[in-house]
């Protein structure tokens, strides 16, 4: 029997290599799914070809089926690179029978391989794997399948199904399938009784597009064809597609012609401008400091003449070295002035970077002022003339000239370069007039407000500043202290009416978290360009969530060697369908801009392959300075050129990058090219290798090899990645001495020449990096290599409690692969896994749960545990909150509107069956727990999906059965945190949606619980409203408390309104804001929906945060009841089994009255689950002891907490109970009446 398993084993791991997916994927990985919907699409071989074929194969003793495996086999190996793989195939078995037994072929195949050489194979491999038979087929299946948890096939992807019309009809012939775990392909061939052969490829429509199987369908039948012609040539040689595909290809990605009159130079038109409208605000900052169109040009001119006096000529290098002001863009155009050349330099950045970039340019002049003199003092400058910006400003003004020249090089942007020395890329004033005037074109941006808050030494700052002001606009410069304060820069956009901004994926993620309050007022927004990362959905959705009209959010593509970017795609966020986008691409060519599609040879491929991304163009760069050798490799002559052409630049660059475009003439973007390693973190452009080269300068001798990798998440919590190295020592001994060498590394990293953003978080020891069976090192492998496991955290004895506060939340926001081991007074943010993103959140849970708003830079100034403490407990008292518009809070949004208008009758899905299928939210809770046990026993009730924020394997219960869907949510993303596929599935399969989930916490404001219990009930209407499917929403009759009455019958409480301040309260007006909503929607939509209001739930399992078992608890405990002499009316004690059968049969009877009354109410149900004897607060105490066999006493609520918390009350039921006792307000509880 242990042989048989081996042999199994050996077998299972021969037949099984899971193929790649192909890079235009609509997807980055396989979904497991509920069930799975498919598309395909399908072509014809002329019979000519068909015929050639078959003599071809016939003569090397073959079959049509054997020639066509092979051709998938070419064609797989082509596209995705691989040298084997596994392919099911199939024939219609002998004797008649309608069965078809698919089995497992593995292939292995080499660039040089022929065609026959492949079929010959294919023979050969064929008969091996009949020997198995199906049989030793299954046992094979069973064993991957008992260790195999993954959504692919256990055995094979693609699958070959060939049939010959003498066989019948394809769609008779039953295929085996594992409908759990479909293939990603199948590839059905008939040969048909007229000599053709038909071609039909079809996917799940989750993997692949429509689109995206035509081309594999159409790229299969010219590799046919081609090996049919040329059946000696290698497989490399032969052709995927034609000339013809290559020419479109290269016009597809052209793009339209503009053209540029004089001025021939932005410092000129600039000036223009300033002609024009000498007496508009210019550039202005945050301190009430500006600049008119005239005073921003007498400035330049004085700046222009000291730099000129200082030694500066025509295309001298002049660095700038200052903080951002609204001088900034002066010093820029003065510079451009007198035709010098502008190099931004970051006062952030280490001395030893500064350093390299001075000692590579040379600059004649560096500009400085007070803030950064210290810098400059440090600094080596040769023969620079440093030059104060207070100099400049006491300077006469001078009627200078503007010198600047189309073809002169403009500045100098320094990126990271791999040999650890930055490379300084030289644009000109072609390069950059192109750019912004071809945007300004195609997007037709006028007089902007435009906000400043990028890095000086960023290309997207040239943006910035010069978009606004060639339009006759105004230039808004936030300073260092409000950059990356998401919160501040959303109040400075607000205050200025800014209508036009440039940031990075995760700049705009922290904006719209963080910031949302105020971006939701800001009408003024129009433009929202976005690049220097790939554009995540979750940020469209984010986008497309303020509901803003006319709001364009533009994704923009290009290295800095272009000039900042060379297509864009504008993206509508007002529109539904944004939200759909498929594929994220980054739009069309931009005007004199082309886009190529190479591949490794550099030649041009059609629309729809894989390759490099060229862009050519008069906005392509002039090189890198001093760096000839590597200009020549990257910036190349263009060859695809057209001689009408030639004048818009005959220059092009290689990207690096890897894409593909459409026949649209849309570009996708897909990552780096394979064995680049080159990364984008948070819009910086790193080369891995600087990192590791400049760890291994650094470390003088004692590290043999270093390697970066990338680890953490970026998702719809924000870009949380971070820079792990890991190192070889130098000498084996140094292993041995682990504290030692510890100690070493973590002096490494706090003084390595690197800027912020590049600091690897935590420099990792190993003996030895994982090499390919070619020597070479195994990035992917260094991927996944542990990091170290952390201890359980500890603290020092001497960690007060203020501090025990900022590590909780620390905890909250930092990654848990990230944390240290043990906490102590000095342990700082940024060394324990933070970042500046994370350091947003941390403000963000500051002003959650402390209500205070604390600047962001000074957060950062207190970045350890015990200044952040200081701060808290001695910092000024916060301005309230904006009142809250009741109105508006309970509106409907569009999206509910548009769903109604779009809707067709769609009856509910016949499932097989024929059961009732329910969503249930909060599955994992107290009530959800009971309602998800009372669903499962009900036999009405065929499956329930289940979606909850804990990972699935770590929440089954006794209640799951083959019933039982769990899905990871999240009640506060959108959709619930399910992907689109799996939302969409989810709104078309059920019946019936329970919405119970909740952030149940009564001492977080309306606003902080608003995304988790009320915006999630706005996605369950677009769920429910898509088919008129009922919604019971689960409430609390605590809303009660609103009205004026000693008793409340089950109706509307739409009229008592909660307090404006959304500060008290928050849990029950959230519940509150839900109801209304509900209403409204029933209304204006005919939602069915029923509301139920449980009163205090109790029973075994009861959570240990409520108030109400708190105060049971701990009065037991205590032997004391506290006085509630603020406290009138009932409280009011229920089974949590009888609230969770009420509200399961209300729901499934609704179900059945909507079935047979189609007509809809236009007003929700309300239900109270209520005790038919509640208790009068006044005999609390009666009624314990009663219930307890207790004697008990009655002391005030201070005695009463004091007593408490010496017999362990602590943490969070601390808090919710000391809060509510000790609230002065009175509590009204009104009885809640029963139907």
């Amino acid at each position: 029997m242990t042989g048989e398993n081996d042999s199994l084993k050996c077998t299972s791991a021969k037949w099984h290599c899971t193929l790649p997916l192909f890079d235009f994927s609509q997807v980055p990985a396989r979904r497991m799914l509920p069930e799975y919907l498919t598309h395909e699409a399908q072509n014809f071989l002329s019979s000519g070809t068909v015929a050639a074929f078959r003599s071809l194969v016939r003569q090397m003793g073959a079959t049509e089926f054997h020639g066509h495996l092979a051709v998938l086999q070419a064609l797989l190996a082509r596209l995705l690179d691989i040298r084997e793989g596994c392919i099911g195939v199939a024939e219609p078995q002998r004797g008649g029978r309608k069965e078809v037994q698919l089995l497992p072929h593995c292939f292995s195949i080499a660039p040089q391989d022929t065609i026959t050489e492949i079929i010959h194979r294919a023979c050969q491999t064929t008969l091996e794997t009949l020997k198995y038979g199906p049989g030793r087929v299954n046992d094979l299946l069973c064993h991957r399948s008992r260790s195999h948890s993954t959504p692919e096939h256990p055995l094979f992807q693609v699958q070959l199904i060939y049939q010959d019309h003498h066989a019948g009809n394809l769609s008779e012939i039953s295929i085996e399938r594992d409908a759990a775990a479909p293939c990603d392909l199948v590839l059905y061939l008939t040969r048909q009784c007229d000599g053709t052969a038909s071609i039909t490829l079809r996917s799940p429509i989750y993997l692949y597009s429509h689109e995206s199987l035509h081309f594999l369908l159409r790229a299969y039948m010219r590799l046919f064809e081609s090996c049919v012609r040329n059946p000696k040539f290698s497989i490399a040689q032969q052709h995927l597609y034609d000339e013809n595909d290559v020419m479109a290809g290269l016009i597809f990605g052209k793009g339209p012609y503009l053209n540029i009159t004089d001025p021939a130079t932005l410092s000129k038109r600039i000036e223009q401008m300033s002609i024009a409208r000498p007496e508009v605000v210019a550039v202005k900052d945050v301190d009430g400091n500006s600049f008119t169109y005239k005073q921003m040009q007498q400035h330049i001119q004085r700046a222009a003449a000291v730099l000129h006096r200082n030694g500066v000529q025509a295309q001298g290098y002049v660095a700038v070295c200052c903080e951002p002001t609204l001088y900034s863009v002066c010093h820029l155009l003065a510079i451009w002035r007198i035709n010098a050349i502008y190099v931004p330099l970051d006062p952030q950045n280490p001395f030893v970077r500064l350093q390299l970039i001075l000692d590579d340019c040379q600059p004649a002049a560096i500009i400085y002022h007070d803030p950064t003199e210290s810098v400059i003092r440090q600094l080596n400058l040769h023969s620079s003339t440093p030059v104060s910006i207070a100099e400049i400003c006491l300077a006469q003004t001078q009627g200078w000239p503007d010198l600047s020249q189309c073809e002169s090089a403009a500045c100098v942007l320094y990126t990271s370069g791999s040999t650890g020395t930055p490379k300084g890329i030289m644009l000109t004033h072609a390069n950059l007039l192109h750019q912004i005037l071809g945007v300004r074109h195609r997007f037709q941006i006028s007089g902007e407000t435009a906000l400043q808050q990028s890095s000086l030494g960023f290309d997207v700052s040239l943006d910035q500043m010069l978009q606004p002001l060639v339009g006759g606009g105004t230039l808004i410069v936030a300073p260092r202290r409000l950059r990356g304060d998401a919160i501040a820069l959303s109040r400075l956009m607000l205050a200025e009416n800014v209508t036009y901004t440039y940031a990075t994926p995760s700049e705009y993620m922290m904006l719209l978290r963080y910031g949302s309050d105020a971006l939701q007022q800001l009408s003024s927004w129009r433009t929202a360009f976005v690049g220097g990362e790939a554009l995540p959905r979750h940020l469209i959705e984010l986008f497309h969530a303020l509901q803003r009209p006319g709001l364009r959010l533009i994704n923009r593509y290009g290295p800095t060697e272009i000039s900042i970017s060379s297509s864009c795609l504008a993206i509508d966020t007002f529109d539904p369908a944004c939200v759909d986008l498929q594929p994220i691409s980054v739009g069309w060519t931009l005007p004199n801009y082309s886009t190529y599609i190479i591949d490794l040879d550099g030649a041009p491929l059609p629309a729809g392959f894989t390759g490099e991304i060229v862009v050519s163009g008069p906005g392509v760069a002039r090189g890198y300075l001093h760096k000839d050798a590597l200009t020549k490799q990257k910036f190349r002559p263009d060859p695809f050129v057209d001689t009408p052409d030639k004048s818009r630049g005959c220059t092009m660059y290689r990207t690096g990058d890897k894409g593909r475009l459409l026949p649209t003439g849309e570009l996708v973007y897909l990552g780096r090219i394979d064995g680049d390693h080159q990364v984008k973190l948070r819009g910086y452009r790193i080369e891995l290798d600087d990192i590791a080269n400049t760890i291994l300068k650094s470390a003088d001798g004692r590290l043999a090899e270093a390697v970066i990798s990338v680890r953490g998440l970026h998702d719809a919590e924000g870009d949380r990645r971070f820079l792990t190295a890991f190192v070889v020592p130098a000498c084996t001994q140094e292993l041995a001495a682990v504290n030692e060498m510890l100690q070493f590394l973590d002096e490494l990293v706090a003084n390595l020449p690197l800027p912020p953003y590049m600091l690897p978080q935590v420099i990792i020891p190993v003996d030895g990096l994982p090499r390919n069976p070619n020597g070479k090192l195994d990035r992917r492998a260094v991927d996944q290599l542990p990091l170290p496991s952390k201890r359980q955290h500890a603290m020092s004895p001497t960690i007060s409690d203020s501090e025990r506060f900022v590590i909780w939340i620390w905890e909250q926001c930092l990654d848990h692969s990230a944390q240290t081991a043990v906490w102590s007074s000095t342990s700082d943010f940024f060394q324990v896994g933070g970042n500046s993103l994370l350091m947003v959140k941390v403000q963000a849970f500051l002003q959650q749960h402390m209500k205070r708003t604390i600047p962001l830079s000074t957060l950062f100034q207190s970045s350890t545990i015990e200044d952040m403490a200081a701060l808290l407990t001695g910092g000024p008292t916060p301005p309230p909150e904006s009142n809250l518009d009741w109105n508006q809070e309970t509106l409907p949004g569009l999206e509910e509107k548009y769903i109604c208008d779009g809707r067709s009758p769609q009856p509910s899905p016949l499932h097989a069956d024929g059961g009732i299928e329910v969503c249930l939210t909060g599955a994992t809770g107290f009530l959800g727990s009971a309602l998800l046990r009372c669903l499962a026993a009900d036999p009405r009730v065929a499956r329930i999906h289940c979606i909850h924020r804990l990972t699935p394997p770590s929440v089954a219960s006794a209640a799951d059965t083959a019933k039982v869907v769990r899905y990871k949510g999240d009640l506060t993303a959108p959709r619930l945190g399910l992907d689109r596929v799996c939302w969409q599935e989810l709104a078309s399969r059920v019946d019936l949606i329970i919405h119970n989930g909740a952030d149940v916490s009564f001492m977080k404001s309306y606003r902080s619980l608003h995304p988790a219990n009320v915006q999630s009930t706005r996605h369950l209407v677009c769920m429910a409203l898509r088919r008129q499917i009922p919604l019971h929403f689960v409430s609390t009759a605590d809303v009660g408390h609103f009205s004026d009455l000693d008793s409340l019958p089950p109706q509307s409480v739409a009229h008592c309104l909660p307090p404006v301040d959304g500060a008290d309260s928050g849990y029950v007006a959230s519940k509150w804001a839900s109801e209304v909503y509900l209403e409204t929607c029933a209304a204006r939509f005919q939602l069915p929906c029923a509301i139920h209001r449980p009163t205090n739930i109790v029973g075994e399992g009861m959570h240990g945060t409520d108030f109400m078992q708190g105060l049971i608890q701990w009065s037991l405990r205590t032997l004391q009841v506290p006085a509630l002499p603020n406290w009138t009316g009932y409280f009011d004690f229920v089974s949590v089994t009888d609230v969770a059968m009420e509200i399961t049969q209300a729901a499934l009877r609704s179900l059945d009255d909507r079935r047979k009354t189609p007509e809809l109410n236009e007003s929700p149900t309300f239900h109270h689950h209520a005790s038919t004897t509640p208790v009068p607060v006044a005999r609390f105490q009666d009624f314990l002891e009663e219930r307890f066999r207790a004697p008990l006493r009655t002391v005030d609520a201070d005695t009463w907490l004091e007593q408490a918390r010496k017999e362990g009350l602590s943490g969070l039921l601390e808090s919710v109970v000391a809060a509510t006792l000790t609230d002065p307000k009175p509590h009204r509880m009104p009885r809640m009446l029963r139907a």
